[in-house]
């Protein structure tokens, strides 16, 4: 399998990971986008799994026409999961840096490593250190499309003299690493109101750990073009004739003739070329199915062929995994509803104007009676309670629920 240019001891650049994308080398980012390989490196999105560490629960995931956001709270740590699922090699490290967009908005630098031969989502960690709330984007609206937005740089740099090259078993979604230990260790369960939104957090990142992604019509389509692969070689193996393997092909090649899947019909076309090769007089090249048996470069392009739908593949089952992960917090917000209406009700400036406002209508309506026995400044002190509980709260610095609740 062919590795990218760069030699041991340099960085990646972003023809490299165009190439690795074009050739499902050494490194593979699935899904991958062209536009995000940049100079040195390769800028990676956010999925919809955003956790607060101070909150230890979930953030609330906003939209509107024109974007997909989160807010971070101010000197709050958010983590989330990276959009993109990663394959590296045994010759590739990496580490992982903070855009100057990111940056400039006041987010702390994001620092961390990448091991060699790392497979799966990737884990960030997003700190606040400013006194305001800041607005990331995460997703963005055009046109109907949505387009993940990168918010951090990954620059891969190749190792000298080790090499373990990918095969198509590990281009497969199964229990992808999340550093689920860490989720683990930086939540503690809450008690009271927040307890059953940590055990459905808990069970939200279980779930996504275990997620298997069903195997749909995109999983046929491309399974069909490496089956056809298989029953090639194994008519050439046997010494089948070359026109029983040009009419194995034949089907694959017309499902695959309007298909949007640039690559892979590059692939196909070029393997499929080599039993379909003629003379500039119409005559075929090969004749002789001897011939492919022995030809390199004609085992060459199956594998590649393989490899790219094996890469499809993946990229399908991410998409299915990100539309789960979605769904299942969207359930997770539905089912904070009563939660949230409980925290409003018991919220230190609700219960306060409540309060207030029940004093003063008992007095109106004579329940408490205006007499002597309740002098003035009592009824004074019931009329002007809220206010003065709401100012002693913001004195001492009582949060408020926006940030705290």
């Amino acid at each position: 399998m062919n590795k990218s240019e760069t030699a041991g001891g340099g960085p990646l650049l972003a023809e490299d990971y165009r190439k690795a994308r074009k050739e499902v080398s050494d490194i593979v980012i699935a899904p991958f986008d062209e536009n995000k390989a940049k100079g040195v490196g390769y800028n990676l999105a956010a999925s919809m799994l955003v956790y607060s560490v101070n909150k230890k629960r979930l953030v609330k995931v906003k939209e509107n026409d024109r974007e997909v956001y989160i807010e971070i709270a101010p000197h709050d740590t958010v983590l989330t999961l990276s959009h993109e699922y990663l394959v590296v090699d045994g010759d590739i490290a990496g580490t992982f840096h903070s855009k100057v967009r990111c940056s400039a908005m006041g987010l702390g630098n994001v620092s961390t490593t990448l091991d060699p031969n790392w497979r799966g989502k990737l884990l960030f960690s997003l700190n606040n250190p400013t006194k305001r709330k800041i607005k990331l984007v995460i997703e963005e609206k055009n046109d109907g499309a949505r387009k993940a937005v990168g918010l951090i740089t990954m620059v891969l740099y190749r190792i000298a003299g080790k090499e373990e090259h990918i095969t198509a078993k590990e281009l497969h979604l199964d229990n992808p690493p999340m550093r689920t230990d860490i989720w683990q260790d930086l939540t503690e369960r809450p008690s009271g109101i927040h307890a059953q939104a940590y055990e459905e957090f808990q069970k939200i990142v279980q779930e996504i750990t275990e997620f298997e992604a069903p195997k749909g019509e995109r999983h046929a389509q491309l399974q069909k073009v490496i089956d056809t692969a298989i029953e090639v070689r194994q008519k050439i193996l046997r010494g089948e004739s070359i026109g029983a393997i040009r009419a194995a092909t034949v089907p694959t090649e017309e499902a695959l003739r309007s298909s949007g899947d640039i690559e892979l019909k590059e692939k196909f076309d070029a393997w499929n070329g080599k039993f379909n090769e003629k003379y500039e007089d119409g005559s075929y090249k090969i004749k002789d199915v001897a011939e492919l048996a022995k030809d390199d470069a004609l085992k060459d392009m199956e594998d590649k062929l393989v490899q790219e739908c094996h890469y499809l593949m993946l990229c399908e089952d991410v998409r299915l995994q990100e539309e789960f992960i979605q769904k299942r917090i969207e359930r997770y917000w539905d089912g904070q509803r009563l939660t949230r209406l409980l925290k409003r009700i018991l919220n230190y400036r609700t219960v306060a104007v409540l309060l207030g406002s029940a004093l003063i209508a008992m007095s109106l309506f004579g329940i408490i009676p205006l007499n002597k026995t309740v002098p003035t400044l009592y009824k004074l002190g019931f009329a002007v309670a809220p206010v003065v509980v709401d100012v002693v709260g913001n004195l001492f610095g009582v949060h408020k629920p926006d940030q705290k609740g």
